[in-house]
């Protein structure tokens, strides 16, 4: 008997023991994107990130990049480097930025550029490192090679100022760390949509907003939450409605695998300043292969069609 159970004990040993191993490995290649930020005076943000780290090491072979976030959008990525890692779950992403010099050793080395070429630096009273950290969980396969997508959402990662002097500012530490969504691309999907409008509603800038299903409050969302008076903070993503050759359209890039509602604002422009102030929810009808849906079922690495239709404010 006692044979029998020291067997046991030792095959249950080796079995814990072996699940604790990393099982084989796989490629995995880091890119960074972008979503839109509610300033038209704004025309470039441009962040230097000098170290990508992976639950604490630093990925291997990195060179420090500058990198315009705001050229990243609809879907646009830029490669920061890749790496072969143990087949296993992850559970942080940090982005160390260095706040000093760029690429080429030119300061400051995160700004923000205006329409008249002035720098703002995004940090003005401090120097060195900054570390976004995106405390996400993500999954390396074996001999697969993933991309993971780190979603910097400008709109939420920088805060205006009617200081002329500090004109921009990255929002406090623990909402520009919220700021940074992390998302393995094979296992997100795309909504792309034509919007048209059918009112007399007619704002200067719409942009429209992904929420999980159920998680959209109106009195909550359109308000600025938190000292950085953040708007539509608990949305997943967002996209500005573009004019195209086919006419109005948006993209909203790297939705995780779920059932999203869509939420309509529109925005005005202040002719001085260029910032844009919030002005009302737009009712919108969605239709889905044929149907109209305010519901939308995003897969993994597919591309989902709709189109909006507005039909005033709310």
């Amino acid at each position: 008997m006692q044979a029998i159970l020291f067997g046991c004990a030792v095959t249950l040993f080796a079995s814990c023991n072996e699940s604790e191993e990393p099982m084989g490995s796989g490629e995995v290649e880091f890119q960074i994107t972008d979503a839109p930020i509610d300033d038209a005076s704004v025309k470039s943000v441009v962040v230097t990130v000098t170290d990508v780290k992976v639950d604490g090491k630093s990925v291997s072979g990195f060179t420090k990049q500058t990198i315009d976030l705001k050229a990243l959008q609809d879907g646009d990525t830029k490669i920061l480097g890749s790496q072969t890692m143990d087949a296993k779950a992850y559970s942080s992403l940090v982005l160390v930025l260095d706040l000093n010099t760029d690429a080429q050793g030119n300061a400051p080395g995160c700004y923000v550029l205006g329409a008249d070429g002035s720098k703002y630096k995004l940090k003005e009273n401090a120097t060195g490192k900054l570390e976004v950290v995106a405390n996400q969980s993500w999954t390396t396969m074996k001999n697969t090679k993933s991309s993971v997508v780190a979603d910097f959402d400008l709109r939420k990662a920088i805060r205006y100022s009617d200081d002329a002097s500090v004109k921009y500012s990255f929002v406090g530490e623990s909402n520009l760390n919220t700021a940074v969504r992390v998302v393995t691309k094979e296992k997100s999907g795309t909504i792309k949509g034509s919007y048209e409008n059918s009112s007399s509603a007619n704002p200067e800038k719409i942009v429209v907003y992904a929420y999980k299903k159920g998680t959209f409050n109106a009195a909550t969302e359109t308000q600025g939450q938190g000292t950085d008076g953040i708007q539509f903070k608990n949305a997943v993503a967002s996209a500005l409605v573009k004019e195209s050759l086919s006419g109005r359209v948006y993209t909203l890039a790297y939705l995780p695998e779920g059932e999203y509602e869509l939420v309509f604002a529109g925005y005005s422009k202040n002719a001085e300043s260029g910032r844009v102030s919030f002005d009302a929810l737009l009712k919108s009808e969605t239709t889905v292969n044929g149907s109209v849906s305010s519901i939308i079922k995003v897969q993994a690495n597919a591309t989902i069609s709709i189109s909006t239709s507005i039909k005033g404010l709310i």
